[in-house]
C-alpha cells in the first residue's frame, strides 16, 4: 500500500499568523515548528506581505550571482587578451633582435 505525500492546506489567516510569529519568534524556529520549507515561506510572504515603500530597494541574489559570474568571465577574456599581447610583444621583440644582429654582421 503506498503512501501519499497529502499537501497540508493553509488558510490565508494562518499563513498571515505564521509570517507575523515568525517576525516576532524568529524565521528558522517557526519553520521548524511548522515544518515548513523557506521557499514556501519566503513565496507566503512576497505574496500576503505588501513591500514596505521606505526601505531601499534590494537587488535579488540572483542579480548579483548573474553579475558576478559576468564579471568573473570578463575577466578571463581579458586575462588571456593580455597574455596573448605579451606573447606577441615578446615574439616581435625577438625577431626585432634577430634581424638587428643580421644588420650588424
Amino acid at each position: 500500500m503506498a503512501m501519499g505525500n497529502k499537501r497540508r492546506q493553509f488558510s490565508h489567516e494562518e499563513k498571515l499568523r505564521i509570517l507575523q510569529y515568525a517576525a516576532q519568534s524568529g524565521v528558522t524556529s517557526v519553520l521548524h515548528e511548522y515544518k515548513l520549507s523557506y521557499s514556501v515561506f519566503a513565496r507566503w510572504k512576497r505574496q500576503l506581505i505588501p513591500p514596505d515603500p521606505n526601505a531601499p530597494p534590494r537587488p535579488s541574489f540572483i542579480k548579483k550571482k548573474y553579475e558576478l559570474t559576468q564579471l568573473q568571465e570578463e575577466n578571463e577574456q581579458l586575462r588571456k587578451i593580455i597574455a596573448d599581447q605579451a606573447l606577441e610583444l615578446e615574439r616581435k621583440e625577438e625577431e626585432l633582435k634577430r634581424c638587428g644582429a643580421r644588420h650588424i654582421s
